[in-house]
């Protein structure tokens, strides 16, 4: 493996690393026996969900849609580090921004990770709408509309309902496969089955993930960068 290789996959690795500490902390509905979830297992005819975005997926890759059901999870307590709202340099009012780091507090997933994805789903605009049947921040797709109508998530042009239900999908995919952020971006992406199949082909990251990554470790600087200047003044 060349040097160029080697520093690029230690630099991946630090970036997730990253990432995952302020992601998931704890066990997600552990003992609960009303808990009702996702449900990832029944996938349903292929449909490329983002094949315009991600161009190493290959044709046969495909998004699955997501089975919901129609009850909320009972509210578990989170363990979630809380840190201070610094609101990003980019395209939406601080506003709107600190609304995002809430849903975000809320569902236990962190704010550089959403905010980097709703940067290339849908370039900070809320009415954003894909060929592919995709709407808003976080580009949700047709297919899960109705069962996530169920669960409140039903206008997916309102910024809360449209991050809430995409953090809400975030968090049950981290849940179910341990915080591996990588293999979770590419499900979101592509459907677990699309992810599950690109690992199966040697395939353990995409343009995608990286693009999500490198820019949350971006977004992360800058929040700490300017944490600690705040700190500093004080």
């Amino acid at each position: 493996m060349s040097k160029h290789r080697i520093r690029s996959r230690k630099k991946r690795i630090r970036i997730i690393k990253r990432i995952r500490r302020g992601i998931i902390a704890g066990t997600m509905f552990a003992g609960v026996a009303a808990v009702t979830f996702i449900s990832w297992k029944t996938i349903a005819p292929e449909i490329n969900r983002k094949a315009e975005r991600e161009n190493v997926v290959q044709t046969g890759q495909k998004a699955a849609e997501i089975h919901i059901e129609t009850e909320r999870a009972e509210e578990t307590p989170h363990t979630y580090k809380d840190v201070d709202f610094v609101p990003l340099p980019v395209p939406m009012t601080d506003t709107d921004q600190e609304i995002v780091f809430g849903i975000c507090q809320e569902y236990g997933v962190a704010f550089p990770l959403v905010m980097a994805i709703i940067e290339h789903e849908s370039q900070f605009d809320r009415t954003a709408r894909s060929q592919t049947g995709d709407s808003g921040y976080m580009q949700i797709n047709d297919c899960n509309a109705d069962d996530l109508a169920k669960l409140g998530f039903s206008d997916l042009y309102d910024l809360e309902q449209n991050v809430g239900a995409g953090a809400y999908i975030l968090r049950e995919l981290f849940a179910k496969y341990g915080g591996d952020t990588t293999f979770v971006l590419m499900a979101y992406n592509a459907g677990e089955r699309g992810a599950r199949e690109m690992r199966e082909s040697g395939i353990h990251e995409t343009e995608y993930t990286v693009e999500i990554l490198e820019r949350a470790e971006a977004f992360s600087s800058y929040i700490d960068n300017a944490t600690i200047n705040r700190t500093d003044v004080r």
